[in-house]
């Protein structure tokens, strides 16, 4: 799968944003597509590594943080487009960001602005990944949050499911109910999930930079 980024958003960014935001939206939008490259590019070594018989857990966990990475770098994408926006809104100052500015923060500072709640990228951020969200982003967010605390491992060659998480690191991760899959077709589903994902808030950043005078 290609890295190459879309540059349809930053088209419209140029027109609209101040030429050092579009400077730096166009290194986080490279990021976010060189992170799922990168992601891919793991699976593929991991079912090598699972065909000549070696250990394949390190490609496993590269591949969750470079999906993971991918997330926190579309947020941070919304932060820059969205910032104007809502100045009301707890985003960051573009020129400004820290590496707090991650998926989970930019999502719930639109969430809970009064304003912003309801604008169709704060309503996909929510809904896609808490409301509404679909196996794919179950299994993701329950492997990502499991590679934070433990060694990876791939009970019979799967991804692990909720039932295999020993039970003395139960509390450590959120509840969830996530089974044991195939390993090449759950990271499948799992590029394909974040992959159109992205390109939906690419469609709807393009759309809300309609609405900015700055």
């Amino acid at each position: 799968m290609s890295a190459e980024p879309d540059t349809s958003l930053l088209d419209r960014a140029a027109g609209v944003l101040p030429a050092q935001e579009v400077e730096l939206l166009a290194a986080l939008h490279r990021f976010t597509a060189e992170r799922l490259g990168a992601a891919d590019a793991c699976r593929e070594s991991l079912l090598k590594r699972i065909r000549e018989g070696g250990r394949p857990e390190p490609e496993l966990h590269g591949f969750l943080r470079d999906c993971w990475e991918a997330l926190d770098g579309l947020a941070r994408e919304v932060n820059v487009c969205m910032h104007h926006l809502f100045p009301e809104a707890s985003l960051y100052p573009p020129m400004e960001m820290t590496r707090q500015c991650t998926f989970y923060v930019i999502r719930k500072a639109l969430h809970e602005s009064p304003q912003g709640t309801a604008h169709p990228v704060s309503r996909l951020l929510w809904d896609r990944t808490r409301e509404q969200c679909g196996e794919p982003y179950e299994r993701l967010s329950f492997l990502y949050n499991l590679s934070l605390f433990l060694p990876l491992w791939l009970p019979e060659g799967q991804l692990p499911g909720t039932a295999d998480v020993p039970e003395y690191a139960r509390s450590l991760l959120r509840p969830a109910a996530v089974e044991r899959c195939d390993a090449d077709e759950g990271m499948q589903e799992i590029l394909r999930w974040l992959r159109g994902f992205t390109a939906d808030a690419y469609g709807l950043l393009t759309a809300a930079l309609q609405t900015q005078d700055i």
